[in-house]
């Protein structure tokens, strides 16, 4: 169908959900900087800390775009203006560009300076230009290179399959959402058990394994549009306490303070669940963690360019601190390293979306029929 531009449809604005957004790319700096420094021989007490939370941030924002992107698409089958070519060019303008300048810079020319091997360089950019370096990863045809790219490439196979599930499913999202579920859940489960090459367990590598946290993202879209049950639970499950509560108590799973996490099951079920909480109440006025629309559409913005870049920071953070000769401590590697790692990302992530990626995102408006924050 063709689209027919229409800006009466909006899906709203949710501030709570980009505090989310930069909640998670903060989180997975503090998992990385602290593995990382235990990868060089510096173990913190902080790293059992944020052993197990970077997978968990990662897994919530699969479920912020399950959320966001079916929001979006039933709003256009309503308007009657959803079209595939409008869906994919959104997606890519909204991903590529700051993808393929990571793939350029840390994939290409730095390789070439550093004297990495034109052979191993062209295996790398092969994988990173057809977004299967997660497939990179279980095969270990690589020199060890920017692999955190492994997760975007993974939610492109999402996007690139969700229209025709769509079709598949006659725009059933609650359908779709199920199946998704269901094949992740299942993807989880054959996977964890599956070794690859380079001896991780493929079901963290497997495309259809975050098809799990995504559907979650889908059926939450479900119930706030009414489509599923369960839109009077919200003036219940969300009232502040409860979210406080619930915080306390689930987040001390997320940073390891109780459970079995060695445990599938009881970890895809808590996790799931704990992050499409998450998801759901930043979508409402009191949602705990909100802040003031501007500061919130600032956090969300850098989100993106955080997670793609936090690498970098974490290793002018660790070079800092080597060249000030700093001496251990637990409060100076374990918790003040990621924070300058963090904030050095905001300071660089703020950079590349004003100069960078914001002139490129307003493209985006050629191919929009729904209004959103972007």
């Amino acid at each position: 169908m063709n689209a027919k531009k229409s800006t009466d449809f909006s899906i709203g604005y949710f501030g709570g959900m980009d505090v989310l957004r930069f909640i998670c790319a903060a989180g997975v700096i503090f998992h990385h900087a602290t593995l990382t420094l235990k990868d060089k021989g510096v173990a913190t007490h902080a790293e059992e800390f944020h052993r197990y939370s970077g997978s968990f941030f990662l897994d919530v924002f699969f479920i912020i775009s399950g959320f966001l992107i079916s929001l979006i698409l039933m709003k256009e089958h309503e308007a009657g203006t959803f079209s595939m070519k409008n869906f994919f060019m959104r997606r890519i303008i909204r991903i590529w560009p700051l993808y393929f300048l990571a793939v350029i810079l840390k994939i290409w020319l730095i390789p070439v300076a550093n004297g990495m091997s034109i052979t191993a360089i062209k295996t790398n950019l092969l994988y990173a230009c057809t977004f299967s370096i997660n497939f990179q990863l279980l095969f270990q045809e690589v020199v060890k290179t920017y692999t955190i790219l492994w997760s975007i490439c993974i939610e492109e196979h999402i996007y690139l399959l969700l229209p025709f599930l769509l079709l598949l499913f006659k725009q059933k999202f609650k359908m779709v959402s199920y199946f998704l579920i269901v094949t992740g859940f299942i993807s989880w489960i054959y996977f964890i058990g599956v070794p690859s090459a380079g001896n991780y367990s493929s079901a963290y590598f497997v495309s259809s394994s975050y098809f799990y946290y995504f559907g979650l993202g889908i059926l939450i879209a479900c119930i706030r549009t009414r489509s599923i049950p369960g839109i009077k639970l919200e003036q219940t499950i969300f009232k502040p306490l409860v979210q406080i509560i619930v915080c306390l108590i689930f987040f001390g799973f997320v940073f390891n303070r109780w459970g079995n996490h060695n445990s599938l099951v009881t970890t895809l079920i808590i996790t799931g669940l704990f992050g499409g909480y998450l998801v759901w109440a930043s979508t409402q006025e009191n949602f705990i963690l909100k802040l003031k629309p501007n500061l919130s559409k600032y956090l969300g913005n850098i989100s993106y360019a955080m997670y793609v870049t936090h690498i970098i920071t974490i290793g002018l953070a660790i070079a800092f601190f080597k060249k000030k000769g700093i001496h251990f401590s637990e409060g100076a590697f374990g918790w003040g390293l990621p924070i300058l790692a963090t904030v050095l990302c905001m300071a660089f992530s703020s950079l590349l979306y004003y100069c960078f990626e914001r002139p490129i995102l307003k493209l985006k408006k050629r191919f929009t029929t729904v209004k959103n924050k972007e």
